[in-house]
């Protein structure tokens, strides 16, 4: 850890270090950088891992570590100001410091594109030890349900994983009341993608009405919490924060760690689950930078940092970098110190990925990875993973494809790819079409409207479905 201990609270505080220009631009560039998922696409075809996005950021941020004492810096860049920590210890140290003198503000995610989308506030929901075994069960079931979905070729769509990785959430939160309620789920993504504060705290209104019966008659962890000690408002903030941070690790983390396992050396099964997970946690946080808004002046052992500053902890970045167990920087909750529902969500994780491998072994057919050589980035939503070995008489693909062509894989593996991506259309405009047939639109003006938008995306979808549908035609031709 690079700051300086307790005693020096007593000198003459100073000034953050700033960058030079040319770092500024060069951390830009590296910001920018990924925005682009295929520009490391040439360096890697050509052996020149030195020039790839990882590589390049791993250089300049030691570079930047070597100019300032490992301190953290401020940077100009195209998408701000921050003050950015270089380390995870002087990163968490910094945040646990601003939150401990009440000047830790709003925590935004920033996404790859520049964007940045509000997180759900930080609030306590005791998870007891007992209540471990009944995720378990809950999981099994689950991954039953994976298994069953799966397609010919042994994969389950990224639909069909968010659909089943959900309902799990809700049971775990809420209970069973609330296991078909996709309306739930739909209202917190919409409030993890909210562009500003007050578009947040519209959606978070709607997502509390939701929760509001559920909360009332009880189910899930929510209702194994202590009314004496955790409000009305509270166990409802509490409740979207725990549902945000399962939704996290269960759609994005538990399909990563899958891949990770397909290509791990073979170790005892409790081992190998845990260290997929925390390996996906690791490399691929599904928060992977995050800005923090100061309130207040605050000293940060002899560094005064100002208000109005936003702090930049580049999660992914400084997992990258950091040495020795213990050290990577949070990756789930966005505020520093311990938090039960990081842990009931990596625990939950854990157990999707437990119960599935009990039951099957997971072969990886896109992307191709090597494991000596893992992508800087891994979405979820790309990743083809096949579930094999409780069928016999099921195709089993092989667990070693041949190599892909250097520009590209063939017309067929695309129109494969086309076909699937048609019928996954068609399914959305069917469920659109179900959803405005609901009786619950009839009762005024705007839910007749909302009502005709539902149908006329749903025929957008169809229309979209038919021409890929074509297109697929076209290239397996």
């Amino acid at each position: 850890m690079t700051v300086l201990d307790d005693p020096t609270e007593s000198r003459e505080s100073r000034g953050p270090a700033t960058a030079r220009p040319l770092e500024n631009v060069l951390f830009g560039a590296a910001l920018a950088a990924q925005r682009i998922p295929w520009i490391d696409a040439p360096a890697r075809a050509l052996g020149l891992t030195p020039l790839t996005r990882e590589s390049l950021t791993r250089q300049l941020l030691a570079h930047l570590k070597g100019s300032t004492s490992g301190r953290p810096v401020r940077l100009h860049t195209p998408f701000g100001a921050y003050l950015a920590p270089l380390d995870a210890d002087d990163a968490a140290d910094l945040l646990g410091h601003a939150h401990d003198a009440g000047a830790l503000g709003r925590a935004d995610h920033l996404t790859p594109d520049g964007r940045r989308h509000p997180v759900a506030p930080h609030a306590a929901l005791p998870v007891p030890p007992s209540f471990l075994r009944d995720v378990h069960t809950l999981a099994a079931q689950e991954a039953a349900h994976l298994i069953a979905a799966r397609h010919a070729d042994a994969t389950v769509s990224w639909e069909d994983w968010c659909t089943v990785a959900r309902r799990l959430v809700r049971r775990v939160v809420l209970g069973a009341a609330a296991a078909d309620d996709t309306l739930l789920s739909d209202l917190l993504a919409a409030a993890g993608s909210s562009e500003d504060a007050h578009e947040y705290t519209d959606r978070a209104a709607a997502l509390r009405r939701r929760l509001a019966p559920y909360l009332r008659d009880g189910g899930g962890l929510a209702d194994l919490s202590d009314a004496s000690t955790v409000g009305g408002e509270e166990t409802a903030a509490a409740v979207e924060h725990t549902l945000d941070l399962l939704t996290q690790a269960t759609t994005h983390t538990a399909r990563q760690a899958l891949a990770l396992l397909a290509v791990q050396p073979v170790m005892p099964p409790e081992e190998r689950v845990s260290a997929a997970v925390d390996e996906a946690l690791r490399r691929y946080p599904p928060r992977a930078a995050t800005s923090y808004e100061v309130l207040a002046p605050f000293r940060w052992h002899d560094v005064s940092i100002e208000a109005g500053t936003d702090v930049l902890c580049a999660t992914a970045w400084l997992n990258d970098l950091a040495e020795g167990p213990g050290a990577a920087a949070p990756s789930l909750c966005a505020v520093p110190g311990t938090c039960e529902a990081a842990d009931l969500a990596v625990f939950t994780a854990r157990a999707l990925v437990g119960a599935l491998v009990d039951a099957v072994e997971p072969v990886v057919l896109a992307p191709r990875l090597d494991p000596d050589d893992l992508p800087t980035s891994l979405p979820p939503a790309a990743l083809a993973i096949a579930l094999t070995g409780t069928d016999p008489a099921a195709p089993a693909p092989s667990a070693e494809p041949a190599p892909a062509p250097a520009q590209g894989r063939t017309p067929a593996h695309y129109a494969a790819l086309s076909r699937e991506s048609a019928r996954s259309l068609e399914e959305h405009a069917q469920r659109l079409a179900e959803c405005a047939r609901d009786s619950g639109w009839n009762h005024d003006a705007v839910g007749e409207r909302s009502r005709m938008l539902l149908l006329a995306h749903a025929e957008r979808c169809r229309r979209a479905a038919a021409d890929v549908r074509n297109a697929a035609r076209w290239l397996a031709h």
